[in-house]
């Protein structure tokens, strides 16, 4: 492998990292999820957050993060639940009856504690995080998809926040670097 070919890769998560910093609205989403979190937290509801392949690591990692510590460890835990950590129920359920509804049957089951619902897919498109986020709309609770810029508009997600890229693995760095942000305006709290 070229050394060229890691900078191209690097030179591109640059420019989108570029992009995403000198816009308001990356600062504005982090702000408001971070409230999101601290207001579901104090109605006693837990956020739950889920996706598919490295969304589904993503998710976990993010879950991981506001249950533990992320620098501090003298703050409290966040009330959170990574969707995909369950195999048993998603591999008995998807076999059973349907991949489309392993997250909206977790939700399902969880309502009426569940206070925000944060899906991410890089397409805006994985089906089970959209019937997920429909549900969560349907029973009032904040829905929130974090995506890249060619997800199309749903009017069933509250929030949607479109990474400035087209490539998958920028789109999952820039997720993790919106969720370690959020871990740290939370810990300012």
């Amino acid at each position: 492998m070229k050394k060229s070919e890691n900078f191209n890769y690097l030179e591109r998560l640059k420019n989108t990292i570029g992009i995403i910093s000198s816009s308001n609205d990356f600062y504005e989403i982090i702000d408001e999820l971070s409230e999101d979190i601290i207001s579901s937290n104090s109605d006693n509801k837990i956020v739950v957050i889920y996706g598919n392949g490295g969304s589904a690591a993503d998710a976990q990692h993010f879950s991981a993060e506001l249950i533990g510590t992320y620098l501090r460890k003298d703050r409290k835990p966040y009330k959170s639940i990574a969707l995909t950590t369950d195999t048993s129920f998603t591999t008995a359920w998807s076999n059973d009856f349907e991949f489309s509804s392993i997250f909206s049957r977790q939700i399902e089951a969880l309502y009426p504690a569940v206070g925000l619902s944060i899906g991410l897919s890089t397409s805006g498109k994985s089906e089970n995080v959209l019937n997920a986020l429909k549900l969560s709309n349907s029973l009032d609770i904040k829905t929130v998809l974090i995506s890249g810029e060619r997800c199309p508009e749903h009017d069933f997600v509250k929030k949607i926040f479109r990474i400035p890229s087209v490539e998958t693995s920028i789109i999952q760095t820039v997720t993790q670097i919106m969720y370690h942000s959020i871990c740290n305006t939370l810990e300012k709290v």
